[in-house]
């Protein structure tokens, strides 16, 4: 934030100006929370930009209609990235019936090329992560959510969270010590 950026809105008084419909209200949620949403769906798909532009919009309609019920328990990103999760897993159930109808055909190229950069095998290992391990170390790690938050999100107990996230580690170093023969 700069000088000339203007103070943020305390949380509830937003929640209450986008319940009463008020559009610059919308604006500045979006201005706060878009990008943060954006990459936590990009990642937890694995990096497809498309998608994630795509469920983002789809995020953001759901959350209007959601926002009645929008208790407070948790934050406004909080309840924002859950129903994120929710549009992500739905997105991945519909691609995998559609990787089952198109496993037949002689299409060989890969849709998604890696990154070029230095940690392009780190992203691949990542990638290549059941998704449900993928998200829960992008919440950690990346987007910076505590566990009980992650928990909200994923609507797991906390332990369920912390054994998640240690078989994801366990998954990723394993991908990479594979990768470099270790």
């Amino acid at each position: 934030m700069t000088a000339l950026d203007p103070p943020q809105t305390p949380e509830a008084d937003l929640v209450a100006r986008l319940r009463a419909g008020d559009e610059d209200a919308a604006h500045e949620f979006f201005d706060r929370f878009s990008a943060r949403i954006r990459r936590f769906i990009a990642n937890s798909l694995g990096g497809a930009a498309d998608e994630a532009d795509d469920i983002l919009q789809e995020t953001f309609i759901a959350l209007a209609d959601a926002l009645p019920f929008f208790r407070g328990d948790s934050s406004l990103f909080t309840f924002a990235c859950a129903i994120a999760h929710r549009k992500v897993l739905s997105f991945i159930r519909i691609n995998a019936r559609r990787a089952r109808l198109i496993r037949t055909s002689p299409i060989t190229e890969d849709a998604n090329p890696r990154p070029a950069d230095a940690d392009r095998e780190f992203s691949r290992a990542l990638a290549e992560l059941r998704p449900e391990y993928r998200e829960v170390l992008l919440l950690k790690y990346v987007e910076e959510v505590g566990v009980s938050e992650i928990a909200r999100i994923l609507r797991l107990s906390e332990h369920a969270v912390e054994s998640r996230l240690a078989r994801a580690r366990k998954a990723l170093r394993k991908s990479l010590k594979e990768e470099y023969g270790h």
